[in-house]
């Protein structure tokens, strides 16, 4: 991969990197909440579990990142951005309508310094936004819509977590990709890449306290749960006419595997090998419109979902209760217990209610399975 240093603030420009929409800061139905750095300087770790990843649930390794920040990497997901780098070395991984139908992914690495290659990266949308501030990560994006700013200034992520390529480099170009693709298809960074340049910049490194884990995982020295729905060995999601994504469990690996685009997802960091993670949560939720009439507005509150694992499924729902609180998975029966989740890597994709109907398990329709 041949690289081209770049000046950040020359590479591109606004309209092809950010999305504009006019909404006022009263729009965004954001309520400020105590923000986690304020917590005492010594280390604490809440009811984190002190052996755990907060991330995957599994056992830290011996360069476990305590007391640093792991980061969230906006990254290109349309068809001319394939193949992708760093898929399978995150630890969490987001996908989400943005606009015009298409998804963009929002990856999720513990230690930034070990990153592989990552990219394609893009621009950052406030969807993506909402999940990523309960991680407390600090966050890489080119560009942003005006929605996505007013939120990183408003839990003051702006100058201090948030690294934006538009102004500051973290990047290269893979040159010899840019023979064939579009300029915004071709910005990659990787571990030692990006920590000079949070160096560089005085980003926000260290925090005071360990993140609480994202889900209420079984503990990676206990038997893995078995779900309780029935089996699962292909689930299919549709997120619009654009973009739709199938997963098959390999029982070999024990991972969901990933095609989009009618072909496997692959990642060229891990030698071509196709994208696959542990957990698969599909959430149901309401998406329309910002009066720009282009940009997706995810509105986070509460809904249905389907959690797999291990070839099987399980019914779940999902609860938001703002911008910088957790994402939580809780039981069907509305009782607000929150599910417990094996251990492992996690894809979470975000998909507009009108859409369960096209969802599929094993070829069955929902309605089918469950007689509603």
């Amino acid at each position: 991969m041949k690289r081209l240093p770049v000046c950040a603030a020359a590479l591109f420009c606004a309209a092809a990197l950010t999305g504009c929409v006019f909404a006022r800061p009263q729009e965004l139905g954001a309520t400020p909440t105590p923000q986690p750095d304020a917590a005492p300087e010594t280390l604490v770790t809440y009811d984190t579990p002190q052996d755990i990843d907060p991330y995957t649930g599994l056992a830290r390794g011996e360069d476990y990142p305590l007391g640093h920040r792991g980061v969230a990497v906006m990254i290109n997901n349309v068809r001319a951005a394939w193949p992708q780098s760093g898929l399978n070395s995150a630890d969490l991984v987001y996908e989400i309508v943005t606009e015009s139908g298409i998804t963009r992914l929002m990856a999720v690495y513990r230690d930034y310094e070990t990153m592989p290659v990552v990219g394609p990266i893009r621009s950052a949308r406030d969807q993506h936004v909402q999940l990523m501030l309960p991680l407390q990560t600090l966050y890489a994006h080119i560009g942003t819509s005006n929605v996505a700013a007013q939120y990183l200034d408003l839990y003051k992520y702006t100058e201090t977590k948030s690294i934006d390529g538009k102004y500051r480099n973290f990047y290269w170009i893979d040159t010899e990709r840019r023979k064939t693709k579009g300029q915004e298809h071709c910005v990659y960074t990787d571990g030692p890449t990006f920590a000079a340049a949070v160096e560089q910049f005085g980003l926000q490194t260290t925090c005071s306290y360990e993140p609480p884990p994202v889900f209420d995982f079984v503990r990676y020295d206990q038997p893995a749960r078995q779900l309780e729905g029935g089996e699962a060995a292909e689930v299919y999601l549709r997120f619009s006419g654009y973009a739709d994504a199938t997963f098959r469990y390999d029982a070999e690996s024990g991972k969901y595997l990933k095609w989009q685009y009618d072909q496997p997802q692959t990642d060229a960091a891990d030698g071509g090998a196709q994208y696959g993670a542990d957990n698969v949560f599909v959430l149901f939720a309401k998406i329309d419109k910002y009066p720009d009439g282009v940009l997706a507005h995810v509105q986070f509150d509460q809904g249905a979902g389907l959690y797999f694992n291990g070839g099987r499924y399980e019914r779940v729902r999902w609860i938001k209760e703002d911008p910088a609180s957790p994402l939580r998975i809780v039981d069907n029966e509305g009782k607000e217990i929150d599910v417990k989740v094996n251990p492992g890597t996690s894809y979470i994709a975000v998909v507009a209610d009108e859409q369960i109907e096209n969802c599929r398990i094993d070829g069955l329709a929902l309605e089918e399975l469950f007689g509603e």
